[in-house]
């Protein structure tokens, strides 16, 4: 009999606001390029670069997405 594999639990839903909390400190009175795309933003990140609160977001998913996958080939690596 083969061994079951586990299933990977389900990934919750962001909220609709996204989950990023760019209030206050995150605003700059001068609009830049954006680090993710060629849009102007007054926003700027937590390391006070400009970018878009969504692309931002879209960002960090994308990294999360590689890191499990680099998680997971690892671990099935070891196997």
């Amino acid at each position: 009999m083969a061994a079951r594999k586990p299933r990977r639990p389900k990934r919750p839903e962001p909220p609709p606001t996204g989950v990023l909390d760019w209030t206050r400190g995150h605003w700059a009175g001068v609009e830049k390029r954006c680090r993710y795309c060629p849009g102007l933003t007054p926003l700027r990140d937590s390391d006070g670069k400009p970018a878009h609160k969504v692309c931002a977001e879209e960002a960090i998913a994308r990294q999360v997405e590689e890191y499990a996958e680099a998680w997971e080939n690892e671990r099935l690596r070891e196997q």
